[in-house]
């Protein structure tokens, strides 16, 4: 998130990551401000935060669970990669898959089922103290128009916060002389796990205005049911609702397409708002009659999370099946002195694939 109600130039999830690498720093010391104890006992006003991705238009499930199915191909997988605050301590990082398809689409002439399964892993410090979940979207979509698409979606899953107790070093074991494992701790334990069942839905509208720019927009809520995630057992420590919104258009031009988005979302006390374009430019041209040739294209662009960072991104797509991008967030916050404004990279891959393609299949003899 970009916006902190303390210090607007910090996000609320990296800083309770940034307080855990302190913190392990202060605990080998001997403070009594241990990992553990600073980063749970913050955790329901810092660290009940999401997973934070930069390419969210690369991210469908996590962005709105309607967006399950809304893909111009028959399947789509994509895989992301995260890493951020690598110089400010010990980092943290989020690995995440998303798999989804569009069911009966020709059986219901544009309407469709759509479903789709998300996982993420997100870690940070030495603890590894982090989220584990699994979602499953299901979405319906029905026209609203000539020329646009409603589409409504739920998701539930199933996640688990935990922690690495073992080899925690506290005050107490330290005799003077050193450390000495085999000291009591004087500290009351958490568990290393604890597992919820989580909620969301959302709804998804788009559709063609008559200049032929394309245009998408939605809202959903994630954690309805506001699980409670506390190792030690709790009440006190619950995921918070998160409200999000979006909104993006295509402009197709002779040589370029423009991509402009824009991404806000909620949290607690923490909000965070992106707003940029990626352009791109296709290289070669579709074959129209065979399956013979497919254009590949190449994607530029820039995005400014507000008070937090700007985040400049490439993007490669080859012949209209498998897209790589890389981003990288430069750290403009009250942080970047701290951070010689290195804030985080970020790796997508996504792949759409096509069941049917109706264009005439050639023979090899006829390929040249």
């Amino acid at each position: 998130m970009s916006t902190y109600p303390n210090d607007p130039g910090h996000e609320p999830r990296a800083t309770s990551h940034e307080l855990l690498a302190h913190s392990s720093k202060l605990m080998a010391r001997g403070s009594k401000l241990t990992a553990l104890t600073l980063s749970l006992s913050l955790s329901h006003s810092l660290f009940s935060q999401d997973i934070h991705l930069s390419q969210f238009f690369n991210a469908p499930l996590v962005l709105n669970p309607a967006n399950a199915g809304d893909i111009e191909g028959d399947q789509r997988a994509a895989l992301m990669y995260r890493t951020q605050w690598q110089s400010a301590g010990s980092p943290f990082r989020t690995q995440a898959f998303s798999y989804d398809l569009p069911l009966f689409r020709q059986r219901m002439k544009g309407r469709y089922l759509g479903v789709g399964v998300h996982l993420f892993s997100d870690k940070a410090g030495n603890t590894k103290f982090g989220d584990t979940q699994g979602n499953l979207s299901v979405s319906y979509a029905i026209k609203s128009g000539n020329e646009s698409l409603l589409a409504f979606g739920i998701q539930g899953g199933y996640g688990q916060r935990s922690a690495v107790l073992n080899g925690m070093r506290w005050d107490s074991q330290y005799n003077g002389a050193g450390y000495n494992p085999d000291l009591p701790t004087g500290e009351t334990m958490a568990d290393a796990s604890t597992n919820f069942v989580d909620f969301g839905a959302g709804v998804l509208w788009k559709g063609e205005t008559k200049s032929g720019a394309l245009w998408k927009s939605g809202a959903s809520v994630y954690h309805l049911n506001q699980p409670m995630v506390s190792l030690f057992g709790s009440n006190d420590d619950r995921l918070l609702r998160r409200y999000v919104l979006h909104a993006e258009m295509r402009f197709e031009g002779k040589k370029w397409t423009w991509l402009p988005k824009v991404y806000a979302q909620q949290q607690g006390g923490g909000r965070e708002i992106v707003l940029g374009a990626l352009m791109h430019r296709r290289i070669n041209v579709d074959s129209r009659y065979t399956t013979h040739k497919n254009s590949s294209a190449i994607y530029m662009g820039c995005f400014y999370r507000w008070n937090d960072a700007v985040v400049p991104t490439l993007q490669f797509e080859w012949q209209r099946k498998l897209v790589a991008a890389l981003s990288y967030d430069i750290n403009v916050s009250r942080l970047r002195a701290q951070t010689s404004m290195r804030g985080g990279m970020e790796v997508s891959i996504q792949w759409i694939g096509v069941f049917d393609d109706k264009r005439m299949k050639l023979s090899k003899s006829k390929v040249y």
